[in-house]
């Protein structure tokens, strides 16, 4: 699976400029990594993931004008008559995210696979 094809095609419908879309391609390879170094430290497959070309932001439900912004998000699927899990992995985290924070993330999420 190609796990860059939606900041793809949104790159193509010339939804993100060309430059992002450049700059997301280039430092896929920290994903790969931090990926890649959680699986060494776990000895456990990480799941399927993708880069989600949008910044997801939420809100309280207590009408205190609260707001975040969700990097990455841990979403339970039902896809081809079984369960799996997905991790969706916001393409602003990817562009202008460090390293480190990149990794904490993706482990963070890794977590909640687990679970």
């Amino acid at each position: 699976m190609d796990q860059l094809v939606k900041v793809k095609e949104a790159c193509l419908k010339g939804l993100i400029p060309q430059n992002i879309c450049d700059t997301i391609v280039s430092r896929f390879e920290l994903v790969k990594s931090g990926i890649q170094r959680i699986e060494n430290a776990s000895g456990t497959t990480y799941p399927i993931s993708y880069v989600e070309p949008s910044a997801l932001v939420t809100s309280s439900s207590d009408m205190s004008f609260q707001y975040g912004i969700l990097f990455a998000r841990t979403l339970p699927v039902f896809f081809e008559e079984k369960f799996q899990v997905v991790i969706q992995i916001s393409a602003p985290l990817v562009a202008f995210g460090l390293k480190g924070t990149i990794h904490a993330i993706l482990a963070h999420e890794f977590l909640h696979y687990l679970e």
